[in-house]
This record gives C-alpha cells, sequence and structure tokens, in this order.
C-alpha cells in the first residue's frame, strides 16, 4: 500500500485545518515541502510525507483515519466506532444486532497496513462473486493461479485454494481496492492476502506485526488433535468462559530477515571494537527478539536454525580477533561467564535441540515433533540454560495482567473506602507484572506520561529519525515498564558453568593472590582510559585504546586460550621466561612479555633462593649445618627447562639420615638407611594452565627427570627440586629428605609464598 509517497501536501492542508489552527497546518505541510540534499543531490519534496519529521506519525494516523472512512464507508464506520459520547472498546459493538447488520465485523488498521473480517451469508457472497466476475471474466479458472499462500504452515494447515473460495477472496479484494481512489493509495495483490474460511477451509491465516498466526476453531479439529503447547494461544468467548478456538503463532519471515541482517551488520561493524562490545550489541539484539516473539520462537524451525548459526557466528568473531578458532580454547566458560567475573556476559540461545518432524509428511500436515536435533554443541558437556526459559509467555503475561490489574483495582478501592493511601506492602507481590507494569503507575512522571499520547506509533516512527538500530521499537520502559527480567539467568548461568570458583580455575585469578573474588571486577575498567577517551587522540592512538579491554580479557583467561592439551604442534617459549605457548596469539604473548619485563622471572627465582638461604642461616645449629652454600648459576638457569643444576648446596655437620623420594606435603618419611653429607635444593619456576597446573606431578616428573639424565649435574645423589607455579600461585617440592628438613621447608615455602 503506497500511502505516505501519495499523500498531497494541499489535501492534507485542508484536512488538518480541520483540526488544527490553520497558521499550525501551514507550518506542517510546509515542513514537506521542501528541498532535500544529500551530498551532490537535491529533490524537491513537493508530493509525499517525508517520515523523519517529528509529528509524522501523527499527521498520518489523522491521515489514515480519511482512509479508514473511505474504506469502511460512514454509516459502518460510526457503528464501529460508536456514539461519542460513549465510543465502543477497540473490536467491539453496542450490541448485537449493530454487528451483525452489516458484512464488516472487525476492522484494524496498523500505521500503512489493514485487517478487516467480513461475514458473508451465502446470497451476499454469491452476489459479490458474481459482480466481480462479471468485470473480471476468468474463463479457464486462471484465477487460483498467482493466488497468495501462508507456506510457512504445513500444506495441510494452508489456504485450500477451492474455485468458490478463491473467487470469493478475489472479489473481496476487487471490491476494497476500488474503494480507495488511486490518487490516494494503491492496495497491491502481490502483498495482501485474503484468508477465506468456509466449509472446505477450516483455518483463518495472517499476518500481524511480525507474526504469522492461524486461527483454528474448537470444532473444525477433527482433524487435528488438541495442542496444549506453548506457542499456542487459547481463545476463550468472554462470557462463557469456553475455548472456541486456537490460534497458532509462527515468525514470519520478516521477522527473521530483520533480525539476520542486524547481526550481519554487527559483524560488518566489529572491525576494531572491543569483545565485550561486540557481545553487547548481540545480547541487545537477542532480547529484542524474544522478548518481542516469545512462545513464537520455539515453533519456527527456520528462526531457531538462525539463531545457532548467528550465535556461532558471533563467537566466530570474537575467536578470530585472537587469532584462533580451535573450540578447546573457548569452552563455553569464556563466552558466557557474567562480566562481573571477566567473561563477555554473552546471552545463550543457541544450546537448545532443534524439534524435528519426520520430513515426509511433515511438509504436508502437523504431525507433531518426531525427533531433535541440537543446536550448538561443545566438548565440556555443560548444559548452558537458554534465554527462551527466562521470559514469560505472552500468553501467561496477558493472563496475569488481567489478575494483577484486576486485584489492583480491588485493593484500591478498599483503600479508598478506608481513606488511606495504597503502600508498597499491598502490592509487593504484583509490583512488576502486568501489562503495563503495576509500578508505571508509581513514577515521578507519571503525570506528565499520562498526556504522551501516541508515544508507541512514535517509537516506531524513530526508524526514520534515528541512524542508530532502535531494537526495543515497540516498547518503552515508562510507560510499560520493563517487560523481562533475567537476574535468574545469570545466577543460573554461573551454576551451569560450575559455580564462580570452577570459572575462576580457568583465569588467572589465582594468579593475582586476591584473597576473595568478591568486588573484583572490571566493569570501571581502568581510569586510565575513561579519561584518555575524552582527550585529544590520533586514529592510531584511539585505535590503540580500543585493544585495552581485549588485551586484559585475553590475559584474563590466558589459562584456558593458551592451555596444553590444545593440539599437536609446537610449543615455543617465551623469552626470558619459563612461559611455554601453544600456538600463535599476538595479544597474549605481548601481555605476556609485558608482564615479565626486565628479567622478571630470573629476579624472582633468584629471591626464593636467596630467602632459602636465609631460613638455612637461621636454623643451623637445628639442623646440623655446617655450611649453606648459594652455588653459581647460569643466568639462564631459571628458564633453562630441560636440564638442572643446584641452587643451594648444603654441607652437614656430620651425616645426615636420608629419606626415600617423597612430596612435600606427604606425612610419614620412610629412612632406608642411606646417609649423606652433602645435600642439594633445586628451585623450579614455571606457568601453569587450565589443564597442567598440578605442581606437585610437576615436581615429581621433574625430579626424576632430572636426577635420571645425564644433562643435569648435582653435586650429590641426594637432594630435594622446589616447584612454584606463578600462575596458580601453588607450590610443592619432592625429593630425599634429611630430618627437621621438611617441617621447616614447609613453614617457610608458605611464608615466602604470601
Amino acid at each position: 500500500m503506497q500511502v505516505y509517497e501519495k499523500i498531497d501536501l494541499t489535501l492534507l492542508n485542508r484536512l488538518l485545518r480541520l483540526i488544527v489552527d490553520h497558521n499550525i497546518a501551514d507550518y506542517i505541510t510546509a515542513k514537506n515541502n521542501v528541498n532535500i540534499n544529500f551530498k551532490d543531490m537535491n529533490h524537491i519534496n513537493s508530493f509525499g510525507l517525508i517520515r523523519g519529521l517529528q509529528f509524522a506519525s501523527f499527521v498520518f494516523q489523522y491521515y489514515g483515519l480519511i482512509l479508514d472512512l473511505l474504506v469502511l464507508g460512514l454509516t459502518r464506520a460510526t457503528e464501529l466506532a460508536g456514539p461519542p459520547n460513549l465510543p465502543n472498546d477497540f473490536l467491539t459493538f453496542t450490541d448485537v444486532e449493530t454487528e451483525t447488520r452489516h458484512p464488516i465485523r472487525l476492522f484494524c488498521r496498523y500505521i500503512d497496513r489493514f485487517w478487516i473480517v467480513f461475514r458473508f451469508e451465502k446470497e451476499e457472497a454469491r452476489d459479490l462473486v458474481q459482480r466481480y466476475l462479471t468485470e473480471n471474466p476468468d474463463p479457464n479458472n486462471e484465477n487460483i493461479v498467482g493466488y497468495n499462500n501462508k507456506t510457512c504452515w504445513p500444506r495441510d494447515c494452508r489456504m485450500r485454494r477451492m474455485k468458490h473460495d478463491v473467487n470469493l477472496g478475489r472479489a473481496v479484494f476487487w471490491e476494497i481496492e476500488n474503494r480507495l481512489p488511486r490518487s490516494v493509495s494503491t492496495l497491491e495483490w502481490s502483498n495482501s492476502f485474503a484468508s477465506v474460511y468456509s466449509k472446505d477451509n477450516p483455518n483463518l491465516l495472517f499476518a500481524m506485526c511480525g507474526f504469522e498466526v492461524r486461527i483454528l476453531p474448537k470444532i473444525r479439529t477433527y482433524t487435528e488433535e488438541f495442542s496444549q503447547r506453548e506457542g499456542v494461544w487459547k481463545l476463550q468467548n468472554e462470557v462463557t468462559k469456553e475455548m472456541a478456538a486456537q490460534a497458532f503463532l509462527k515468525v514470519g519471515d520478516e521477522g527473521m530477515k530483520h533480525f539476520e541482517n542486524r547481526v550481519r551488520q554487527i559483524l560488518m561493524a566489529s572491525g576494531a571494537t572491543t569483545f565485550t562490545k561486540i557481545a553487547n550489541k548481540w545480547n541487545t539484539t537477542l532480547i529484542s527478539l524474544m522478548t518481542y516473539f516469545r512462545e513464537a520462537v520455539i515453533h519456527t524451525e527456520a528462526l531457531l536454525d538462525l539463531l545457532v548459526k548467528c550465535e556461532n557466528k558471533i563467537q566466530t568473531r570474537i575467536k578470530i580477533g585472537l587469532n584462533s578458532k580451535m573450540p578447546s580454547r573457548f569452552p563455553p566458560v569464556v563466552f558466557y561467564t557474567p562480566k562481573e567475573l571477566g567473561g563477555l556476559g554473552m546471552l545463550s540461545m543457541g544450546h537448545i535441540l532443534i524439534p524435528q518432524s519426520d520430513l515426509r509428511y511433515s511438509k504436508q500436515t502437523e504431525t507433531g515433533i518426531t525427533h531433535f536435533r541440537s543446536g550448538m554443541t561443545h566438548e565440556e558437556d555443560q548444559l548452558i540454560p537458554n534465554l527462551y526459559r527466562y521470559i514469560q509467555t505472552w500468553e501467561s503475561e496477558f493472563i496475569e495482567s488481567q489478575r494483577v490489574w484486576a486485584e489492583y483495582a480491588l485493593k484500591r478501592s478498599e483503600a479508598a473506602a478506608q481513606n488511606r493511601r495504597l503502600t508498597l506492602e499491598d502490592l509487593e507481590d504484583s509490583w512488576d507484572r502486568g501489562i503495563p507494569r503495576i509500578n508505571t503507575l508509581f513514577q515521578k512522571d507519571r503525570h506528565t506520561l499520562a498526556y504522551d499520547k501516541g508515544w508507541r506509533v512514535r517509537q516506531d516512527f524513530k526508524q526514520y529519525q534515528q541512524m542508530k538500530a532502535h531494537p526495543f521499537w515497540w516498547t518503552h520502559q515508562r510507560h510499560d515498564g520493563k517487560l523481562w527480567n533475567l537476574n535468574n539467568y545469570r545466577t543460573d548461568m554461573i551454576q551451569a558453568l560450575g559455580g564462580v570458583e570452577g570459572i575462576l580455575e580457568h583465569t588467572l585469578f589465582k594468579g593475582t593472590y586476591f584473597p576473595t573474588w568478591e568486588g573484583l571486577f572490571w566493569e570501571k575498567a581502568s581510569g586510565f582510559e575513561e579519561s584518555m577517551k575524552y582527550k585529544k587522540l590520533t586514529n592510531a592512538q584511539r585505535s590503540g585504546l580500543n585493544q585495552i579491554p581485549n588485551r586484559r580479557f585475553t590475559l584474563w583467561w590466558s589459562p584456558t586460550i593458551n592451555r596444553a592439551n590444545v593440539y599437536v604442534g609446537f610449543q615455543v617459549q617465551l623469552d626470558l621466561t619459563g612461559i611455554f605457548m601453544h600456538g600463535k596469539i599476538p595479544t597474549l604473548k605481548i601481555s605476556l612479555i609485558q608482564i615479565m619485563r626486565a628479567h622478571l622471572w630470573q629476579k624472582v627465582h633468584e629471591s626464593i633462593v636467596m630467602d632459602l638461604c636465609q631460613v638455612f642461616d637461621l636454623e643451623l645449629d637445628s639442623l646440623e649445618i655446617e655450611m649453606v652454600q648459594k652455588e653459581t648459576i647460569h643466568p639462564r638457569k631459571s628458564y633453562k627447562m630441560n636440564s638442572s643444576c643446584a641452587d643451594i648446596l648444603l654441607f652437614a655437620a656430620y651425616k645426615w639420615q636420608i629419606s626415600k623420594p617423597s612430596l612435600l606435603a606427604d606425612g610419614k618419611d620412610v629412612m632406608d638407611g642411606t646417609t649423606t653429607s652433602k645435600y642439594w635444593l633445586d628451585i623450579q619456576l614455571r606457568w601453569g594452565d587450565f589443564d597442567s597446573h598440578d605442581i606437585e606431578r610437576y615436581c615429581r616428573s621433574k625430579f626424576l627427570d632430572y636426577t635420571t639424565d645425564n644433562m643435569s649435574i648435582y653435586p650429590s645423589p641426594t637432594g630435594v627440586l622446589l616447584g612454584v607455579d606463578l600462575a596458580y600461585n601453588l607450590h610443592s617440592g619432592f625429593g630425599n629428605w634429611f630430618p627437621g628438613l621438611k617441617p621447616l621447608m614447609q613453614r617457610a615455602m608458605n611464608k615466602i609464598m604470601k
């Protein structure tokens, strides 16, 4: 229907003068009659409405009213509207007689689309079809060709194109088309649909605001069993409360296209953006889709597939930003962990089972679900909660809304009777329920909001004023309240990912040596980025700032992203440190080298050796040590990972009894009668990752390797190897012990680690 383009400004001016002052009317039409410039193009708009003007929605709704009158005819329009002093409610009549007087039973327009329901008697239908066929004869029954249908439903749920029904549909369209003059608007057959409900056609089909709807009355359900599932609304008779029909819902193609294009746009525009921003945009897009369509999503298979595909693409985009698409580097915990714990806080709708029906029959008929196929999967078998389960269905929202508002009216009248005001306690359980939410009555600007007429259509017209995407075009928090609440989603997600402790095991949290994770995080980033944002920066500096959050993210999750058993391949040791990189991840490499700058690894090693020497110096007598000797070692010893030598050498005053090799934490040592007068200590540093940070196992294997290979030269056969994991702040030791040494080492190491 071309309406905007065909609005004649002179006519519009005359119409507006009926309801507003002539100066205002002139102003409104003059604003539409202007020169439009873009780059080197210009256009004089002397015809048609410019939709981007602030008042366009009002003007259009008023103009639409005139078209409604043309379509309905004045008498029927008056009957539909009711007397001016007591207008009818939407889609209701004053009495049954008025309702049945004329074939037009219901009428509703949404901006530039309208829906009319006709009820024809046999004769009326025959008359109309004959009038149509005399003007447009159809000798070869070609009317059926090119008659639109709703192909999103199985074949037996679509409109069955019987000759009589098709002719009636065409005739009705022709009749309405002729009521609108060509100069005002044209209805196009190709994007309209006339659904006929008759003895051959049990379903009434239509599309509205992105939903595809199929209404099936209860008396016609002999072919299908009665379904009790989400995505099917029960339509009740208000008076008898009998369930008269069911409305089946799906998401229309337009809604899906719009969602897909929005995700594509996010991916296209995510050149140098931070990962959090990409995830945030995805979350907004997903919430806007799910909170609008709700239960319709579940039965739209194409949309479920699309959700899986898009969520995958968003994650792949983030993975590529780190130069790797290895699934094991990116377990779900990295994406779905809430921001407070350093994750991206993504919402998921892809970890679902997509219902499948037997393909041979499902195209023909509603067969029900025969099997499922999985959406997104991953190696860890965690069940990632999906967003749909945390959003109430529209049906239950409507039912609850009726209840809550009725309760509110009751409580309010009670309060008025007792001459008191309603308190929050009275409304506690219904505070954030109902549509609109009860709490919208208690905002400070509720009185001004009452005068905010036409706000919803204005929201919709914002698309002509704003460049950026407008995900929640259909609602407004001030008027409707917040129609979803995802607090439970966060807690369930944390549980699903293994609780806070389990999540933090994947990160460098242990390396930070924070006593507790509460109050840890990130949202406020660092003052540095915030203050830099507003300074004059070159483009290069600005894109450098953009990288900071990504680097922080990569470093935080580095034990998981840079994990040992990623794949068979080459381990690269970072210069001057004992950190191994598994595969190339440039951002992480830069961060780690940055942390270990100025020979920090070597210095940590030296300081631990010095601390231990001091400990032994204080305990010379109690351990019967004659001399503590700090060995001279090669400067690179601390990060030479394939051979080793002693760091400290102890000389005995007499001779020590030596135990069999055991771990630092083991209790009982078995003395096997060996004695020695020389004893060495070797301190090994390492940088663990999520797969291998078992420091005890590490110490044991290193001790056994180094004491048996022929590269490492230890000054005596007896000694101990102490290991410290800098990434997870763990320590242990393995080797031979002499009496009194183990308890001392346990105390000393605990103190050094602190």
